[in-house]
């Protein structure tokens, strides 16, 4: 028995159908023209010789095939699954595949204003179960994101997105959109304490600018260290100088000596009692997260105050976009900084207030998995739909989205993005190209099975097969541009191939400040004065304002002055 590929099965009946109907509009065209001797071969061998010569025949003929053929490839084409198995004779339960423009059909809804992912219409019910793409670098995650942005853009929907390199921003940015970067000449202001308006804030703020660790030995210091920051910040808050100048100097530069006579009066004051390993290790934590905000202090006096949580409490109507970018050189430097501001918004998207007027949000983030670890994603992710909050998040790999939050919590963030759409995946990449594999699907069907025996009688006979839709080797073997896209739900999966859409920058990807962290090493200098100056104000600030309840000096700060 010769095995044929299930998109094949009808493929000669289809050729055979175009011969024939050819032949038809052949022998009418004949017919038309001549008077055919009774012999019906005799007849049939004098038309086939008279026909070169006579266009009235063959032309009608040349035509009937090339349109039959055209016909049989749109026919195949819509109707081609994109399954590359073996054929069989019944298809039982499983995975499924149609083709792309089938699927498109499948999901439109005519008058209504569609998100599209992969070229596909989203149903709208599957726009909160959020999205995921992945692929290596230039399979064409860009391209899916793009698409996806232009189409909530044409909802006229608000949007926060993650930029490496402003390359969306660039296309996609309007008159009056907000960027946040403290190196590019047009940020606004953002800082932890824009979001702050009650106590509790602190704490759970506090655990966007230190994240969780995957590592239980560091999730200990991690945890120290926040209980540190938010006191630190409650502190800096309730005094009425909560800037980005008195958090960093307080949580970076000032000696232990210093911070534990701040903190003398709160739940922190007992990590200074024990080993100076200990409280070295906690300040470590708090110096890798928290020095990057130091950026933030020179556009702190820049006019354009920004908060992401006034921002998504307003129910205005043409709200204008927040870009948050980065250079790639920058991302070690602003690391930590970006992932709190995402962080921020996850959590500030879940405290929304719900209306009937609900402004639809849409998170977009390229490039997750090079982030910290995103506290607040998940969150978000499942509890976001009553606040129509829609997340696409572009990643790389799966293995690296796991070292940065763990196994398990890293498969929950991948749970929560529902809908997949799976571009090439390097060839060295066989742990996620058999996740992605696996998480595709499979299906059983019944295949005819042959069995050949000594006595030259073959048996013939069914079997039931459980078998993968697309196998590892087919993701690692994609072209660029080409992926496979599997909705949430029961919805079939379809092998698609994204055009490159050529867009019109509208505004330039990144425009350089020019402030002290930018600038050459002369001026650095004397700004590193200045800088010292700064933070000899800032712990004097502290003890000029901290007051006890009998309005009389606390004697926990007297010597905290460097």
């Amino acid at each position: 028995m010769v095995m044929r590929r299930y998109d094949d099965r009808y493929k000669p009946a289809a050729f055979f159908s175009v011969v024939l109907a050819t032949f038809l509009v052949w022998f009418w065209s004949v017919h038309r023209l001549f008077v055919l001797p009774p012999a019906i071969f005799l007849a049939a061998w004098r038309a086939a010789k008279v026909t070169p010569d006579v266009p009235a025949i063959w032309v009608p003929t040349a035509v009937a095939f090339s349109y039959g053929l055209l016909v049989m490839g749109v026919i195949f084409g819509y109707f081609k699954s994109g399954f590359e198995g073996a054929d069989y004779v019944m298809y039982l339960r499983g995975a499924r595949m149609v083709g792309h423009a089938r699927l498109k059909d499948m999901t439109r809804k005519f008058f209504y204003k569609h998100l599209r992912i992969a070229g596909v219409p989203i149903p709208e019910w599957l726009e909160a179960l959020h999205f995921r793409v992945i692929g290596s670098t230039g399979a064409g995650k860009s391209v899916v994101i793009s698409d996806y942005i232009e189409s909530a853009l044409a909802r006229r929907e608000r949007m926060i997105c993650i930029d490496p390199n402003g390359q969306f921003m660039e296309k996609f940015y309007r008159e009056g959109d907000i960027i946040i970067n403290p190196f590019e000449a047009r940020t606004k202001f953002w800082g932890i304490f824009n979001e702050i308006r009650t106590p509790y804030d602190v704490a759970s703020y506090s655990i966007s600018l230190i994240p969780k660790s995957p590592s239980t030995e560091q999730e200990i210091w991690n945890a120290m260290a926040r209980t540190i920051s938010s006191e630190v910040m409650l502190k800096l808050w309730r005094l009425g100088i909560g800037d980005t100048d008195h958090l960093v100097y307080w949580l970076t530069i000032a000696s232990n000596e210093q911070l534990m006579e701040m903190l003398a009066d709160t739940a922190a004051r007992g990590m200074f009692h024990g080993a100076e390993e200990t409280i070295g290790s906690v300040r470590a934590v708090l110096t890798r997260y928290i020095t990057p905000h130091k950026y933030l202090s020179d556009i702190e006096t820049v006019e354009g105050y920004f908060s992401l949580r006034e921002w998504i409490d307003s129910n205005a109507e043409d709200q204008p976009n927040v870009w948050i970018i980065w250079r790639e050189d920058q991302l070690a430097s602003l690391k930590p900084l970006i992932s709190c501001m995402f962080d921020v918004a996850c959590n500030a998207a879940l405290s929304k207030p719900i209306t009937d007027e609900t402004v639809a949000t849409h998170l977009v983030v390229d490039e997750v998995d090079s982030l910290e670890k995103l506290n607040y994603l998940v969150p978000a992710a499942t509890k976001g739909r009553k606040h129509r909050l829609h997340i696409c998040a572009g990643m790389q790999s799966d293995a690296q989205l796991d070292g940065t939050n763990g196994k398990d919590d890293a498969m929950t963030v991948r749970n929560s993005l529902r809908t997949t759409v799976a571009l090439g995946i390097a060839e060295g990449d066989t742990y996620t190209a058999e996740q992605l594999s696996k998480g595709l699907g499979e299906h059983e069907v019944i295949r005819q099975r042959t069995t050949a025996s000594d006595t030259g009688r073959d048996s013939h006979g069914q079997e039931v097969i459980k078998e993968r839709v697309v196998i590892p080797s087919q993701i690692t073997g994609l072209p660029n541009l080409t992926g496979y896209l599997k909705l949430a739900g029961d919805w079939p999966i379809c092998k698609f191939t994204m055009p490159y859409k050529k867009r019109k920058a509208v505004t330039e990807a990144f425009i350089m400040a020019q402030n002290r962290w930018t600038m050459d090493a002369e001026a650095a200098n004397e700004q590193a004065r200045m800088d010292f100056s700064r933070a000899k104000r800032a712990a004097t600030d502290v003890d000029a304002r901290d007051v006890d309840d009998d309005d009389s000096p606390s004697p926990a700060l007297e010597s905290s002055r460097p």
